[in-house]
């Protein structure tokens, strides 16, 4: 094969008897066998950046359309296709991504080949693998090899279309497939070739009824399909994060994970499904966090987070070959799931009316992509299980429509409203004088009429009163809908809340006891002073359980757990110095109805983001360089002036003392340091804040005589190190010097 230094081994034929129902798990069996791995690779270790900082998608435009339009012929052998794909290609980076660009435009399936091809090709290898005698994750690293990357086959168990949501540990071990780790940009990162090229399209599992999606019966047995393939380009498993790949896909080799902290297989086994979509848009999942889920008294909640503004709803699936039993055909199916939310946390409560295994399914968006799934059993059916007076599709709770329109909630911010019978229950909220609003009641079995009577509302200036005052204990349904009042368009549907009332064992005294009072100004004190979050959370919970009446205690409790969540997120993000978690601290500030009591804390984390942006920018030449680069300046026995200078200067910055650097080989022990200590790490890690302004008017002194062009001319690693020195070094001292 050329230049490729892989050992390639013709085996005998064989019978390959694999579950052909799963497109998306590669071939088992191989005529050619590639060694999973080469002598010589660098150590197996996380990446130190993040696929956003070192790949941009619109830099890329041009290598992407020419690697499409690759002519056919020049796949005939593998040194021509490479040269072709990398001719004037400066890095590694840009290589690996015209490799992926070609081997996606590949039609393996559809294509006609010669009778008679050399397995030794391009072409031979996609006739292997049209055969399933050969697979993605070989053929890209036979590709990177000849490139000249360092290409790893890895094998493991992936999630695809054959795993079922709540598998074992013991079942997990069925679900072999391969990818690649390659290393480019100085570090290993993720590719899974065949996940990125091909989506499998239709393919329904056997035993499965969906019985309500969004608020609505559907009672529908999914007939058990295979699917179709599909060829379809997915940016998302080219330079995968491997803190959200290890999620789906778990390697037999613990260092392929690329963690920190590696995970087991019964870990793998038991966190949620989360798809694609949950990491895309930074979706956390803020209730258990298992696949495996069991009722309590029949009920069980799955709690996410997301964006003030993000869309959440849910599928529900009853397993009937789990169960044991179908679903009952008395059983009215829908409103069986409370969505409440308040803010950016959406709750979902499924409330069990029959035994048995159940689905339930988060989607995300207009589009209702697939968020994440869990496995929910149910042995204790809740007792006089009743549907919901209404399922609507905003779900329960102050929302962000309603402060949108103007509308804000100021006795009652929680979903869940509790209320007595034959007592008036009065709830308030101030909204815009140009906006119309309309309240009605809603009852599973009461005529309008009659709630009608119950429900007044008054409008003063800007101020709303709305007082309900039922006779029959039960759950109800107020929802509000807004319009601004010069407006054609109808009424639209802004909050809604679950009124219940308290059943005939409840107390109706009006006195509080000691625990009582001692759990009522525990909670005042706590958000008085928004010290302590985890305290003010637990607070709030035991004022909840002792069902004490909110006297405006718990709705400013709850305003001050939400304003000193936010403060604390920004303070956090801050500390982390992680752009991504920057980026959403002051995303979800500014969305907050905090954003104006949070201006100082969001500008501290603003002027951070655009620190940590403007040093990214500096050091990503550094951290593209090849460790072959940093090896050929270690081997210098005795460098040039300017070259040991530069290194000087380098180490000077990271925090060396210069007298020991002035001996070459104390530079040299450091150049050979890895892990942590290596040279691309420390630079990863730098805080240029960190280093005394003295330090950096020494760089500059000591490279005040050299050019760019001076430095690269004696060793093109060092005129890299030159130009972030130059740069870190004159932006510290500008800074200095304007403050």
């Amino acid at each position: 094969m050329g230049s490729s230094q892989s050992v390639i081994i013709v085996t005998e034929n064989e019978t390959e008897e694999e579950n052909m129902s799963d497109f998306l798990q590669e071939a088992t069996i191989e005529q050619i066998t590639v060694p999973e791995e080469e002598p010589g690779y660098p150590k197996a270790c996380p990446p130190l950046d993040t696929k956003e900082d070192i790949f941009n998608k619109a830099d890329y435009l041009e290598i992407d359309n020419r690697a499409k339009n690759t002519p056919k012929d020049v796949a005939k052998g593998y040194d021509l296709l490479i040269q072709y794909l990398t001719q004037g290609l400066q890095n590694d980076l840009q290589k690996l991504r015209a490799i992926f660009i070609w081997l996606g435009q590949q039609n393996i399936e559809g294509e006609k080949y010669p009778k008679k091809t050399s397995a030794d090709t391009p072409i031979g290898y996609m006739k292997l693998m049209k055969d399933r005698k050969g697979n993605y994750a070989s053929f890209f690293a036979l590709l990177c090899r000849t490139a000249k990357i360092p290409c790893v086959i890895v094998k493991g168990k992936a999630k695809s279309v054959s795993y079922e949501v709540g598998m074992t540990e013991e079942e997990c071990q069925r679900l072999e497939n391969s990818w690649n780790a390659v290393y480019v940009s100085g570090g290993w990162r993720l590719v899974f070739p065949l996940w990125a090229y091909r989506v499998v399209v239709g393919h329904v599992k056997e035993g499965f009824v969906k019985i309500e999606a969004g608020g609505i019966a559907v009672r529908k047995r999914e007939k058990a399909a295979m699917g179709t393939d599909v060829s379809q380009l997915n940016e998302y498993y080219f330079l995968t994060s491997p803190k959200d790949f290890i999620f789906r896909c778990f390697p037999n080799e613990e260092k392929w994970q690329l963690q920190e902290t590696p995970w087991t297989i019964k870990k793998f086994a038991d966190v949620p499904y989360c798809r694609q979509t949950y990491f895309e848009n930074m979706v956390s999942i803020t209730s258990s966090f298992k696949c495996r889920l069991q009722t309590v008294l029949g009920e069980c909640t799955v709690a996410v987070k997301g964006k003030r503004d993000d869309v959440f709803d849910y599928e529900l699936f009853y397993n009937e070959k789990e169960s044991m039993k179908p679903i009952s055909d008395e059983l009215q199916l829908q409103r069986y799931i409370l969505k409440k939310h308040e803010k950016s946390n959406v709750e979902f409560t499924l409330r069990c009316p029959q035994m048995g295994v159940y689905t339930l399914t988060i989607v995300f968006g207009n589009n209702k992509f697939c968020l994440c799934s869990f496995k929910i059993t149910c042995h204790d059916p809740k007792v006089d299980c009743q549907p919901l007076p209404v399922s609507p599709e905003i779900g329960f709770g102050p929302s962000y429509l309603m402060e949108k329109m103007g509308v804000k909630a100021q006795s009652h911010k929680t979903a869940v409203v509790r209320i007595q019978a034959c007592k008036e229950t009065t709830m308030t909220f101030t909204c815009m004088i140009n906006v119309s609003v309309e309240t009605i009641l809603v009852h599973n079995s009461l005529d309008q009429e009659e709630l009608k009577r119950v429900l007044k509302q008054k409008v003063e200036k800007n101020k709303l009163t709305v007082s309900i005052r039922i006779i029959h204990k039960g759950e109800y349904a107020l929802r509000m809908f807004a319009k601004t009042k010069d407006s054609s368009q109808e009424h639209q549907n802004i909050c809604n809340y679950l009124l219940t009332s308290e059943t005939e064992q409840k107390r109706t005294r009006t006195y509080e006891n000691a625990k009582e009072k001692i759990a009522r100004n525990k909670l005042n004190a706590l958000a008085k002073t928004q010290r302590d979050i985890i305290g003010l959370q637990r607070a709030i919970k035991t004022f909840q359980d002792l069902e004490l009446e909110d006297k405006g205690d718990l709705s400013k409790a709850i305003d001050a757990l939400d304003h000193g969540k936010a403060k604390k997120d920004l303070k956090d993000a801050i500390n982390r110095k992680r752009l991504d978690f920057l980026e959403r601290a002051i995303e979800q500030a500014k969305d907050s109805k905090f954003s104006d009591k949070l201006q100082v804390d969001i500008a501290e984390a603003e002027q951070q983001r655009d620190e940590l942006k403007r040093l990214k920018s500096y050091t990503h030449d550094v951290l593209e360089m090849k460790p072959q680069t940093i090896s050929e300046i270690k081997r210098y026995q005795q460098p040039s002036k300017v070259v040991h200078d530069v290194m000087i200067a380098t180490y000077m910055l990271l925090g060396e003392k210069r007298q020991e650097l002035e001996n070459w080989e104390t530079i040299r022990y450091l150049l050979g340091l890895t892990g942590r200590d290596s040279l691309l790490r420390r630079v990863k890690d730098f805080d240029p804040k960190k280093v005394d302004l003295a330090i950096y008017a020494d760089v500059e002194d000591l490279l005040r005589n050299y050019t760019e062009n001076d430095v690269r001319t004696a060793s093109s690693g060092a005129g890299t190190f030159y130009v972030w020195l130059i740069k870190v070094s004159g932006d510290m001292i500008t800074m200095s010097s304007s403050a």
